[in-house]
């Protein structure tokens, strides 16, 4: 009896562990109301090959564009010039700033694996101890 609930416990534990990392992997999928702008989104769409986002329904290489959005404000008097005039290039990708959601962190996989051999050592511990106290 004693043996199945160490065992249980052991289940449970490493469940309860494994539940805190099910979402890391997956990245916040966007619509075409979630962009202020059809540059936003096509910016968001040319950064990240392959479409996961499912920005361009059409497949002709320009997103949300049959969505309505609001007419741009313009502001008079003043006029707005990108900071970098052209994009870099050449054999090392320069990126943008922003954070890959392609590259995923060891972590999770490490805190697992520590749990994993905790409820191991855990239920070795504890058939040991059974064996000794019968």
């Amino acid at each position: 009896m004693r043996r199945r609930t160490t065992a249980a416990v052991g289940v449970l534990f490493t469940a309860a562990l494994s539940f805190g990392f099910s979402g890391t992997a997956q990245a916040a999928d966007r619509d075409c109301p979630d962009f202020p702008s059809q540059a936003a989104a096509q910016a968001a769409y040319d950064a990240v090959p392959g479409d996961p986002e499912r920005l361009d329904g059409d497949d002709d290489g320009l997103a949300c564009e049959d969505y309505a959005y609001a007419p741009a404000s313009s502001t008079t008097g003043t006029t707005s010039t990108p900071q970098v005039g052209t994009r870099p290039a050449g054999a090392v990708a320069a990126g943008d700033g922003s954070s890959s959601s392609n590259e995923a962190s060891a972590l999770p996989y490490v805190l697992g694996g520590v749990a994993l051999t905790a409820a191991g050592g855990a239920a070795i511990a504890a058939r040991r101890s059974s064996r000794a106290t019968v």
